[in-house]
């Protein structure tokens, strides 16, 4: 990934890299709500966060609790996603869950 500022001196470059950023973040949301408007992407969304055992503990009497950290931290940065993409999808896809 090449860098967005040549000069980080210059205002109008770190203006112009700001809006940038935004744009991509700004698109990378559009993503995440576009898949949380169909049952099939909450479904799918919902397997990765139980798959990451974001609900769960990690604990294990070995080193594999390494792994499961690792694991759950993927999960809580999904999370973290799905919610700031549409605040009120988690909850939906915890009813959801529970109803199938």
């Amino acid at each position: 990934m090449k860098p967005l500022v040549k000069n980080c001196a210059d205002p109008e470059q770190v203006k112009q890299a700001e809006k940038k950023v935004k744009n991509r973040r700004d698109t990378e949301l559009e993503d995440i709500r576009f898949l949380l408007e169909t049952r099939q992407g909450k479904r799918f969304f919902w397997r990765l966060l139980t798959h990451c055992k974001v609900f769960e503990s990690i604990w294990e009497p070995s080193a594999k609790i390494h792994h499961n950290s690792g694991r759950q931290d993927v999960g809580h940065f999904i999370m973290a996603e799905v919610v700031e993409a549409r605040e009120d999808a988690l909850l939906e896809m915890m009813r959801e869950a529970k109803g199938e």
